[in-house]
């Protein structure tokens, strides 16, 4: 299909623009924009010569050049120095040495699969990172020509972007340029090393990178921005695509423009683009995309945000704003315990924050602070690697100790509760033998990265999470295409919420697309929160399309009294008899203990659950959803038809002495 022939109108703030369609990133669908005749993106001229008069006057980059060795011995014989310098020294033994090439991005492109491209590009990635620290700190020269041979390599590449975004090969044979999460990240990869090594690189291997960034990633964005044409969709999305490309447009512009106002001219561009990220994050600060792509895209903004702040000498400061503040803390509400976070959406359940990340704003270079939060220290880059240049020079270059950070006051109250999203964590209190803990969520099916999953919970013994929302598929390209519910991972099948008269959440296997999903939704009936319990009431009638439905609720309790206990009851009334299943979903292992008892344990830690009903025989059934990853639901439905049921479950940590 050509992208150019497919029209259709979207609202842009209070603006209605015709748009265009374009290979599908994160949903189906996912348009660039064509704005009516006359209007565009470009920013105010006033505000330009605003920004020329408070930035300076040359180029600006988050790093500091190599050839101040003051900056870079220092962090030479620290253990983080160290550490860069043993990883660098692995990615160059790395054998088969990984790199981009045309052939796999035509392979990819072949198959209509994005898994060769996906194998290679974090080993890439990470060693045009190292190698460029590694030179920084010790100086040798021994990794330049490695380094060189990466840019020349990146220079012959027909495609920078990734070949799920490019499909009908506009971007590959020439006729257009995408630009998206992989090419302006390998933009701003080379201009970092540009920039950090200066005149240690080749004459000619400096120009060549000013000329590939310039052709590839910073005309095309001006030329769209400026006519509103055919305008990269994610300027005005809310999800992270939006603040990872214009992060990494801006820094190359900062970095690589000589005049001053084509430089003021981007930053402009990034303060009108940059508050859709803002409009990502409900106002508690939550995320639907999840810790995961929390930890991307809102370490991107932070890192745009910290350029933005020192390129205009502290005038402009977008982590001041009391929504950001909220945004910055949501890696730490979302810590349930110990080092489990929830899974929900696309997220792994093995994520790890940055400690840099969860506790920037206790550690971010104010001259104003008189005391920190906490005096708790830990490693910054404990649980972060060096995939991102940016983000790594930050924390060199911009905390106030590059060694350490300075915990924030970490969340560790009876419960968070998100009332605009709907989502409540509970965890024990501080003296509970057993660390007991569980999430709820309702919602809606239409956020980014969703997963038809309303209702959904979990529940955990310490780090073990034994009851579960299986989280993140490993991406192909039916994950972000139309048939994305296809997955038993992402439809409401591989989740722990009923299915209706036979039928699953909306949306269908097939209608996944970009704004489409909202109307599928839960509603708060009840909420009580108390030390010695959490109780919330959802609605879930709306979340399915079963036209016998009359009403559908699920009530969520956490009870705190002795070791710990949550009850979940499914309520269901039809117009006529029909069909009801329940389900849970665990990758921990499982027994039979009774007729109508189970056991689920892991790794030590185990619960009990109970699964009863006055209103017909349950029957009990198991499978394995066979998807990229394994787990095991555990089902039960009336053996007849009913107009109307309860099923409660009753889950408890076990006596492992019985």
């Amino acid at each position: 299909m050509d992208r150019h022939a497919v029209h259709q109108n979207v609202t842009l703030l209070s603006i209605p623009v015709p748009v265009t369609q374009l290979p599908f990133p994160i949903g189906f669908g996912d348009l660039n924009i064509n704005l009516p005749d006359g209007e565009d993106f470009a920013p105010d001229p006033k505000r330009v010569a605003e920004l020329v008069e408070i930035m300076p006057p040359s180029t600006f980059h988050l790093g500091v050049p190599a050839t101040d060795r003051e900056h870079w011995n220092a962090i030479r014989e620290h253990d983080i120095g160290r550490r860069i310098l043993a990883e660098a020294r692995e990615a160059v033994e790395a054998d088969p040495c990984p790199h981009v090439t045309n052939e796999i991005y035509l392979e990819c492109l072949e198959k209509n699969d994005p898994a060769p491209f996906n194998a290679v590009v974090p080993g890439t990635r990470s060693r045009m990172t190292l190698l460029v620290l590694s030179e920084c700190l010790e100086s040798t020269g021994e990794y330049l020509p490695i380094i060189e041979d990466d840019i020349l390599r990146s220079s012959q590449l027909k495609s920078w972007t990734h070949p799920g975004n490019d499909t009908n090969r506009d971007t590959f044979e020439g006729r257009s340029t995408f630009n998206g999460l992989a090419s302006v990240h390998l933009g701003s990869s080379l201009v970092a090393a540009d920039y950090l090594l200066g005149d240690r690189l080749k004459p000619e291997i400096r120009s060549l990178i000013r000329d590939e960034v310039k052709r590839r990633v910073l005309d095309p964005f001006r030329q769209r921005i400026e006519s509103g044409q055919d305008v990269y969709w994610w300027v005005t999305v809310n999800h992270n695509w939006n603040s990872v490309c214009v992060l990494f447009t801006t820094a190359c512009a900062l970095a690589l423009l000589e005049d001053a106002d084509d430089r003021a001219w981007y930053l402009a561009v990034a303060e009108k683009l940059i508050r859709y990220s803002e409009q990502g994050f409900e106002q508690s600060g939550f995320y639907t995309e999840g810790v995961s792509y929390w930890i991307y895209g809102f370490g991107c903004y932070l890192v745009l945000a910290e350029i933005v702040r020192a390129v205009t000498s502290g005038r402009i400061d977008w982590l001041s704003k009391p929504l950001v503040e909220r945004m910055s803390g949501f890696g730490r509400r979302m810590l349930i315990q110990g080092n489990a976070y929830p899974s929900f959406a696309d997220c792994r359940s093995d994520v790890k924050t940055p400690a840099w990340l969860d506790n920037w704003m206790n550690n971010r270079i104010v001259g104003s602070r008189t005391a920190r939060a906490t005096s708790a220290t830990v490693d910054p880059f404990s649980g972060a690697n060096f995939a991102s240049l940016l983000s790594t020079l930050l924390v060199l270059s911009h905390q106030e100790d590059f060694r350490v950070v300075h915990e924030d006051e970490p969340s560790t109250g009876l419960r968070e509760w998100f009332d605009d999203v709907q989502f409540l964590l509970c965890r024990p209190r501080e003296d509970a033998e057993v660390r007991f803990a569980s999430t709820f969520k309702g919602g809606h099916n239409g956020v980014n990265h969703n997963h038809n999953d309303l209702g959904v919970f979990s529940v955990l013994i310490g780090d073990r999470e034994l009851l579960t929302d299986p989280g993140a598929e490993i991406y192909t390209q039916r994950t972000f295409s139309q048939n994305r519910y296809e997955s038993d991972l992402l439809n409401s099948y591989g989740h722990p919420v009923p299915v209706v008269a036979g039928q699953l959440q909306s949306p269908g296997k097939d209608e996944n697309r970009s704004g489409f999903g909202s109307e599928f939704c839960a509603s708060v009936v009840d909420t009580t929160f108390s030390d010695e319990a959490d109780r919330v009431v959802l609605d879930l009638k709306r979340a399915y399309r079963a036209d016998t439905l009359e009403t559908l609720t699920r009530t969520f309790t956490h009870f705190r009294s002795g070791s710990g206990e949550v009850e979940v009851v499914d309520e269901v009334a039809y117009s006529r008899p029909e069909t009801f299943e329940t389900a849970l979903i665990t990758y921990a292992d499982w027994e039979r203990t009774g007729d109508n008892t189970i056991r689920i344990s892991q790794d030590g830690s185990a619960i009990d659950v109970e699964v009863t009903s006055d209103d017909g025989n349950l029957v009990m059934t198991s499978c394995v959803i066979e998807e990229s990853s394994r787990p095991i639901r555990l089902a039960w439905h009336f053996a007849n038809p009913v107009k109307s049921a309860r099923v409660r479950f009753k889950i408890k940590p076990a006596n492992l002495g019985t």
